[in-house]
């Protein structure tokens, strides 16, 4: 497992929809693909990757975020549409997914001149407390809102300070009947930052419809980069939250046995019969973000892999200049064997 700060924090969950890190007031307003982040620095997310793993009604999201950041305390708030579970994740497991998944990189030559550099509990009428545990160094409380203003409100009474742009944008997950994650981060040694990134958690939950929130994202300031794998039964696809803007984009698509993730051995603990991979890569544009990333079956099981063309600098002549010149001296010296014979014969006649 990377090696990252141990961490105090308190999570709170409450019905919405939508991952994302929101940090301890007053702060500095960011977001990762999934959500949103408040921190006491400004914090930008660089890298957001997941994991989905479907199987039957449950789905788990295994969550790694990396930051450019000096903060040294944030907070991580996710939507989901049932009761979580929530765990410690290993950062590994994507290492190991990108080992499997990776592009074909196919090199186009390029001649240049030179050298080629280059707990359970009421808190008032509108907001329950289901759940109150200590997960690791999290603290986590899974809250059910009735509204958006009463989850703000007990989120503020609760150190955890939402811009109005971040708390409207809970409504619509509340409406639909979903519960919110609230993870408060403090790195336990003083002076420790979130430079490398928020530690990683895993959150399993059930729900008929295979989702992934984005819909906080539509609050960001920057891109939002996002690649996301689905463990599955079958090859999947993901819709576009962002229809004016490029959707994700198909990187891989395979099978994975047991024997084909032997040598891997987060992967090894989880697939033990047959499953299938699907990796998709995305930046979506926050102004472009209108729903969450919703995951279906997709309509053949077909293997794929992407293929980057990548340009390789030479010296010297093109390869294909090489094989024209050997051709034609080739060429040259066939007709030079030609006229050898032809004047060994005439010398030879009588």
């Amino acid at each position: 497992m990377r090696n990252t700060p141990r961490l105090l924090a308190r999570a709170l969950v409450l019905p919405v929809v939508a991952l994302g890190l929101v940090g301890v007031g007053p702060g500095v307003a960011g977001a990762c693909a999934c959500g949103a982040v408040l921190a006491d620095e400004r914090l930008e997310a660089t890298q957001e990757t997941a994991l989905v793993e479907l199987a039957g009604a449950t789905e788990s999201v295994t969550l790694n975020i990396t930051t450019r950041t000096q903060a040294t305390e944030a907070a991580f708030i996710m939507p989901v549409p049932s009761r979580a579970a929530f765990e410690l994740a290993d950062a590994e497991v994507f290492s190991e997914l990108d080992r499997i998944s990776r592009p074909r990189v196919d090199y186009r030559d390029v001649v240049v001149d030179g050298d080629g550099t280059g707990g359970a509990a009421n808190d008032g009428d509108h907001v329950t407390v289901t759940d109150h545990v200590d997960v690791g160094p999290y603290e986590l409380a899974q809250l059910a809102g009735a509204d958006s203003t009463a989850v703000t409100d007990w989120l503020a009474d609760n150190d955890f300070t939402l811009p109005a742009d971040l708390a409207g944008a809970l409504t619509p997950y509340l409406s639909e009947g979903w519960l919110v994650v609230a993870v408060r981060l403090t790195p336990e040694t003083e002076g420790t930052t979130f430079a490398e990134g928020l530690p990683p958690m895993r959150l399993t939950f059930g729900t008929d419809e295979p989702v992934y929130p984005m819909r906080l994202s539509a609050t960001a300031e920057y891109g939002q980069p996002l690649r996301l794998y689905v463990l599955a039964d079958h090859r999947m696809d993901a819709s576009n939250p962002a229809p004016q803007g490029g959707g994700p984009e198909l990187t891989y698509a395979g099978p994975l046995r047991p024997a084909d993730v032997a040598r891997y051995p987060i992967l090894a603990d989880m697939v033990t019969g047959q499953r299938f991979l699907t990796r998709f890569d995305a930046t979506f544009s926050p102004d472009h973000i209108t729903d969450d990333i919703h995951l279906t079956r997709a309509a053949t099981d077909d293997s794929y892999r992407a293929v980057v063309v990548e340009s390789r600098y030479v010296t010297g002549t093109p390869a294909g200049e090489v094989v024209l010149w050997a051709l034609a001296g080739a060429g040259l010296l066939a007709v030079s064997a030609l006229v050898v014979v032809a004047a060994v014969r005439r010398s030879r006649r009588p």
